[in-house]
C-alpha cells in the first residue's frame, strides 16, 4: 500500500501541481501530461487507471461483486504488449532522466513504479482462484470477513485500498501464517518474483534509497520462504491452503526476530504501490 518513509501519498486522480512537483522539468512535465490524458492510446495499459479508479470506489466501499465484474471486463480485453511498456520506460528516461532525484520521488518515482507493477499487477488480478472467481477478490473478501484493514490503516478501507494491498500481499502483519500463506497468495507473490527476475527496472523505482526490483525480489522473497515456507520463482511450488507456520512464528525464521522484521518492514515499502487517500499531497499525476 505504500511507501512508508520516501512517498508521499498521494490523491488518487488529482491534478494540481504540488510543490515538489514543481522542480520536475517543463520537458519531462509535457511528456507525464500527455502520458497522462485519458485520451492517450496507452491509458490502458496502467492497470488501476483501466479498471476505472477512482469512480470504482468510495470510503468503506467492501462491496467486491462490483469490484470483480471491473476485473472480469477488465480480463477480458487484450493485454498491452512488452513492447507497449519498454516504450513507456524509454520515454520517461529520454524525457525525465534529469528529473530523477530524491526530490521528485513523491510524483515522478511513484508514477514510474505504478507504470513498471502494471503488468504483474494485471497478471495478478486476473489470476483464478479454485473457488470460480480471481484470487485477490477471495483475498479482500477474506480480509473484509476478520475485519483487518490494509496496513491497519481505517483511511484504506475501501476497495482500492484492498486490491492494492492484496497485488501481492506484502506483509503478514494483523494476520496470521494460515490467512497469509493461501495458495492464491502464494501465487500472486510469485507473479511478482517472476517479473522482477525476467524485467528487470531500466531504472531505480525509489529514487531517496535506491531501491531496485532486485531489492524488491529479494524482500518478497524473504518474506514468503520465512513466513510459509515456500520459495518464489521459476521452481515454485506452492503449499495447499492451511499448510505453514505457527501463527507467532510469521516473518521470524528460527524463532529470530531481527531479520524477519526488517524483511517484513522492506516488503511492506517495496510492494506497496501509492495509498489513495484524499488527504494526501495535492499534487498527484492524473494516470493514478
Amino acid at each position: 500500500m505504500k511507501f512508508t518513509t520516501t512517498v508521499a501519498a498521494l490523491a488518487l486522480g488529482a491534478t494540481a501541481i504540488s510543490s515538489a512537483q514543481a522542480a520536475i522539468s517543463a520537458g519531462c512535465q509535457t511528456y507525464l501530461t500527455a502520458l497522462s490524458a485519458p485520451t492517450n492510446p496507452l491509458a490502458k495499459c496502467r492497470v488501476y487507471t483501466a479498471l476505472g479508479f477512482p469512480g470504482l470506489t468510495h470510503a468503506n466501499d467492501h462491496e467486491t461483486p462490483k469490484l470483480q465484474k471491473a476485473i472480469t471486463d477488465y480480463c477480458a480485453t487484450p493485454a498491452c504488449s512488452p513492447e507497449q511498456y519498454a516504450g513507456v520506460y524509454k520515454d520517461i528516461n529520454a524525457n525525465c532522466a534529469a528529473d530523477m532525484v530524491a526530490a521528485n520521488q513523491a510524483d515522478l518515482g511513484a508514477t514510474m513504479y505504478m507504470w513498471y507493477m502494471s503488468p504483474p499487477q494485471r497478471d495478478a488480478i486476473c489470476l483464478q482462484s479454485s473457488k470460480n472467481t480471481t484470487c485477490v477478490i477471495d483475498s479482500i473478501n477474506e480480509m473484509i470477513a476478520r475485519t483487518q484493514f490494509p496496513d491497519n490503516n481505517k483511511n484504506q478501507d475501501d476497495l482500492y485500498g484492498y486490491l492494492q494491498y492484496v497485488t501481492p500481499m506484502m506483509s503478514a502483519k494483523d494476520t496470521n501464517a494460515t490467512s497469509f500463506c493461501t495458495s492464491c497468495n502464494q501465487q500472486v507473490a510469485n507473479i511478482f518474483v517472476n517479473y522482477y527476475t525476467k524485467s528487470p527496472s531500466p531504472y531505480v523505482l525509489n529514487f531517496d534509497q535506491k531501491l531496485t526490483s532486485d531489492k524488491y525480489n529479494t524482500d518478497l522473497s524473504f518474506q514468503y520462504k520465512s513466513s510459509c515456507q515456500v520459495t518464489l520463482g521459476a521452481d515454485f511450488k506452492p503449499k495447499p491452503d492451511g499448510n505453514s507456520t505457527d501463527p507467532s512464528s510469521v516473518g521470524k525464521p528460527n524463532g529470530k526476530d531481527d531479520k524477519g522484521n526488517a524483511g517484513q518492514s522492506a516488503v511492506v515499502l517495496s510492494m506497496g504501490g501509492v495509498a489513495a487517500t484524499v488527504a494526501a499531497v495535492a499534487g498527484a499525476l492524473a494516470m493514478f
